[in-house]
């Protein structure tokens, strides 16, 4: 679906991000935003300028990563 307004996304979708916690890590050097549930992270958006980075299917939003717990390094995501 294509929404043509001049208003954000976040005006227009409040509700849906209420209670999201976002956060912006480097997955193999790529920088991505995720959000994390418990002891697993997802993959909500790939914030590379790469369009290489895109086709990665290691990457791909909606993909699932284990957190490795103890540590507060982006490197940290498998």
């Amino acid at each position: 679906m294509i929404l043509y307004t001049p208003m954000p996304y976040e005006a227009i979708y409040a509700e849906e991000q209420e209670g999201r916690k976002l956060q912006q890590v480097h997955i193999q050097g790529v920088p991505v935003m995720v959000e994390v549930k418990e002891d697993e992270a997802e993959i909500v958006q790939v914030m590379s300028t790469n369009p290489m980075d895109f086709l990665n299917q290691e990457l791909a939003p909606g993909k699932r990563l284990k957190l490795q717990l103890g540590t507060n390094q982006t490197d940290s995501y498998e």
